[in-house]
């Protein structure tokens, strides 16, 4: 689990996302809103079994579709859909403006396996990036944006079906914060050189290339450290693969030997 809990529902045949009332940087109406909106303009995502969230105590609860046998899409259809989000129209009012740094101190405080040198060191990388965001250039504009464009946020279901899911960071921003993860993933060696050639190709440009990229990678590699950081508790693996991820930015050598987790 990282921000929220999923639970499948089989005698409905529904999914039940679970965030804790009141967690930061989480809105579950605007989740749903953002499904429906966006199924309107012929996006593919996953749709809201029912309108409204559910309060259970403590937690907030919005049930949706489950996609039977569905699986991750490939890169191919990753960048093609990417493409169909980008090009929509953005709206006056309903999506936030990109925060690359958004539940920073949240994700910090959560991770109980850093020490005290890892906080002053993440704080420190945060607060240089974040100077340098600021005069960041970007070549593709602004749309709007899945927020978390990997291929497990977006499902091909068993009939060829393909679904955006996890729509609770969809945004207003530079399409090259969707584009980074792909590359980024591609640098850690998760994906062979053709697969990330047919991606560029099929989306048309190589955030590699653009003049932001040192901090669009950075800004990542970042986010990716912490959320690990939140979740590794008690696991050993999550917890040596959490010291390397530091290590590595702090010596300017991440994302060399990062792993999933």
């Amino acid at each position: 689990m990282g921000e929220n809990g999923v639970v499948l529902l089989p005698g409905a045949g529904l999914l039940a996302r679970v965030v804790p009332r009141g967690a930061q940087g989480s809105d579950p109406r605007r989740e749903i809103d953002i499904a429906v909106w966006l199924a309107s303009r012929q996006v593919p995502v996953v749709h809201p079994a029912r309108p409204e969230p559910i309060i259970v105590g403590q937690y907030v609860v919005t049930l949706w579709e489950y996609l039977v046998d569905s699986r991750p899409a490939d890169l191919v259809t990753l960048a093609k859909c990417l493409r169909r989000l980008h090009a929509v129209a953005m709206p006056a009012g309903l999506l936030p403006c990109l925060s690359p740094f958004d539940r920073f101190e949240e994700r910090l405080q959560r991770g109980a396996c850093l020490d005290t040198e890892d906080r002053r060191f993440l704080c420190q990388l945060r607060d240089q990036l974040s100077t340098r965001w600021a005069t960041a250039e970007f070549t593709l504009g602004e749309s709007v944006l899945h927020g978390d464009a990997h291929m497990e946020n977006l499902l091909v279901a068993a009939g060829g079906r393909e679904a955006f899911v996890d729509l609770e960071t969809v945004c207003i921003g530079p399409p090259e914060w969707d584009l980074t993860l792909t590359a980024l993933y591609y640098e850690c060696g998760w994906f062979p050189d053709k697969d990330y050639a047919d991606f560029v190709q099929t989306y048309g440009f190589d955030v590699r290339l653009s003049p932001s990229w040192s901090e669009l990678r950075l800004a990542r590699m970042l986010r990716m450290t912490l959320w690990l950081a939140q979740s590794a508790g008690n696991d050993v693996q999550r917890q040596r693969q959490m010291r390397h991820r530091i290590d590595t930015l702090r010596d300017g050598t991440a994302p060399t030997g990062w792993t999933g987790y």
